[in-house]
């Protein structure tokens, strides 16, 4: 994401863009994906220094002492503006903390080894549009072999999606619907979707040069290393593996390892799952 956009954002939110310039800025977050994720992650994080701000006003027994002490002979106003002079100081000294805590708590939000994954909230963001219809699919597919081919010349790494082999007496226990490109960091990442017991699952893929999986709970299993988010209700795994980084999003129960069953459908193959149960 480039400085001029990161400025915009900010722009945005102090409301200082008006007219056309803040139509083209909305207009373009709702086609981007990564400065929509951006955008509402600090929206969030104003939302809860907002909800966190302490209220600063006198107490009732400081006012209370203060107006004693203005009401009495003259002699006693050199003290109350002595002593008036001590409560602003106090009142300083507070404003200078809140701006210290304001800058320390912003740094932290900042600091991408403190925060939640970009890619697990642009895979969660993704996958409530489509949920809600708003981001419909550009291929439409219960091929895996068609899915990984439409996507051979759009993104740059390589893509082969799984392919389940039904046997008699073992129906395939999910459906793969479709897929369409997401943008991200400046290239495109691959967004498919899927339906098991008629509930939607997600996949966002892309390059591990570009997205490394961090944030939520660390999950070692089967030589793997599992990063579990709950974003907005929806479960997110996300790992690392050969080179690609995934994103699993569904409302499955526990971590959502239900939804795995995508890439690992057979029986033989359940157990890898084990690790991922609480």
């Amino acid at each position: 994401m480039s400085e001029h956009i990161v400025h915009l954002i900010e722009l945005y939110l102090d409301e200082e863009l008006e007219g056309e310039e803040r139509q083209r800025f909305e207009e373009h977050v709702a086609q981007c994906a990564e400065c929509r994720v951006r955008l509402e992650r600090e929206q969030r994080f104003m939302a809860l220094l907002a909800h966190a701000r302490p209220l600063y006003t006198v107490p009732e027994g400081v006012r209370r002492h203060i107006e004693q002490l203005w009401a009495r002979p003259s002699g006693s106003r050199m003290r109350v503006f002595a002593w008036a002079l001590g409560v602003v100081a106090v009142v300083l000294a507070v404003f200078v903390f809140r701006a210290y805590v304001y800058d320390s708590v912003r740094r932290s939000w900042a600091d991408p080894g403190n925060r939640r994954s970009e890619f697990a909230l642009l895979a969660v963001d993704t996958h409530q549009r489509w949920v809600r219809g708003q981001l419909p699919l550009e291929i439409l597919s219960q091929s895996p072999e068609e899915i990984s081919a439409w996507f051979a010349d759009k993104v740059p790494f390589n893509l082969k999606l799984p392919s389940f082999r039904e046997l008699p007496g073992q129906p395939k226990p999910y459906q793969l619907e479709g897929a369409r490109l997401v943008g991200f960091k400046n290239d495109y990442a691959a967004y498919i979707t899927y339906r098991m017991r008629n509930r939607p699952i997600s996949l966002l893929v892309t390059s591990e040069t570009v997205a490394r999986p961090s944030g939520g709970e660390e999950i070692r299993s089967q030589g793997l290393v599992f990063h579990f988010e709950e974003i907005n209700g929806w479960k997110v795994l996300s790992w690392s593996d050969r080179g690609l980084t995934y994103a699993l999003v569904s409302d499955f129960e526990e971590r959502g390892q239900a939804s795995c069953m995508v890439c690992h459908p057979s029986a033989s193959e359940q157990h890898k799952l084990e690790g991922l149960r609480r």
